[in-house]
């Protein structure tokens, strides 16, 4: 919810300065939230709220904005180039199955939590009327769930070109579960395929980093505790095991040099969370 709520906020900046625009975000949110992005959009309120926010958890917000529009970018380029099926794993309140141009031409799969995937269905039937027909939405528990199974259960077809998305997801399951997704990808997927995810810096997760503990204290205290992390250094032998190549390793650095600094936008962005690209390698 908080996620839509800043993409929904960020929808209302004007066209030279927003970095996407996503019109579904604010359909998304419940009445209490719709409240927070009203007084969010007074110039005073809003500023002083986001720097409230910067001092609890610093980089946040510009974190979240800015892996956004990489994320939406790597699947524009994706379905330039013939993709059969799209599969988003935890797919929470996502909106690009619905305002990504020419998304409706593939399969999408939404994999999530029942609970979630239900509220989140109850919202499309509002703003859309009918759920869109390219759209499967494929409940589980990663931690409890055989994820191959339930995909094939819901038509997931193997050795097509797939584009994956897993975003803020992989610091809150086991290394076991992150690291049989990765698989499944790998061992499902047409050659080429992509994947693009998010993870946390192992030190966050062990408390080596400075204000580590602000982030960790936000999570616990949200009820979605963080577990799993990775080290930048090791990312592409991690990968290469489970049959991955990078394609782009992004941070705060590459975030501020794409997208905030061409517009001329400040904006502070968290340095303990990477966004990979990888693709599936030739078998």
């Amino acid at each position: 919810m908080g996620a839509a709520a800043l993409r929904a906020i960020e929808s209302y900046r004007s066209e030279k300065e927003r970095l996407f625009e996503d019109c579904f975000a604010r359909g998304f949110m419940t009445p209490f939230w719709r409240g927070i992005i009203e007084v969010m959009r007074l110039p005073v309120i809003g500023a002083a709220f986001l720097a409230l926010r910067e001092r609890q958890v610093p980089g946040t917000v510009g974190g979240i904005i800015c892996r956004t529009r990489f994320i939406d970018d790597a699947l524009r380029d994706a379905l330039r180039e013939s993709l059969d099926q799209v599969v988003i794993l935890g797919a929470g309140f996502d909106s690009r199955p619905y305002r990504i141009p020419d998304i409706g031409e593939v399969r999408v799969f939404e994999v999530d939590h029942p609970v979630v995937q239900a509220q989140k269905q109850t919202c499309l039937q509002q703003m859309l009327g009918t759920l869109p027909p390219h759209v499967a939405f494929v409940p589980i528990d990663f931690d409890q769930q055989d994820l191959e199974d339930e995909m094939a259960a819901a038509g997931f077809r193997t050795g097509c070109r797939t584009f994956f998305i897993w975003e803020g997801v992989t610091q809150y399951i086991t290394a076991e579960a992150v690291d049989a997704t990765l698989r499944f990808v790998s061992r499902t997927a047409a050659s080429g395929s992509r994947i693009v995810f998010t993870y946390v810096l192992r030190g966050v997760i062990d408390s080596k980093f400075e204000d580590a503990h602000k982030w960790m204290s936000a999570a616990q205290r949200a009820g979605m505790p963080w577990i799993f992390g990775l080290d930048p250094a090791e990312v592409a032998q991690y990968l290469s095991r489970r049959g991955l190549e990078i394609v782009d390793h992004v941070g705060a650095s590459e975030y501020q040099e794409r997208y905030l600094n061409p517009i001329g936008r400040q904006m502070n962005v968290f340095d303990i969370e990477k966004t990979v690209l990888a693709r599936v390698v030739e078998r």
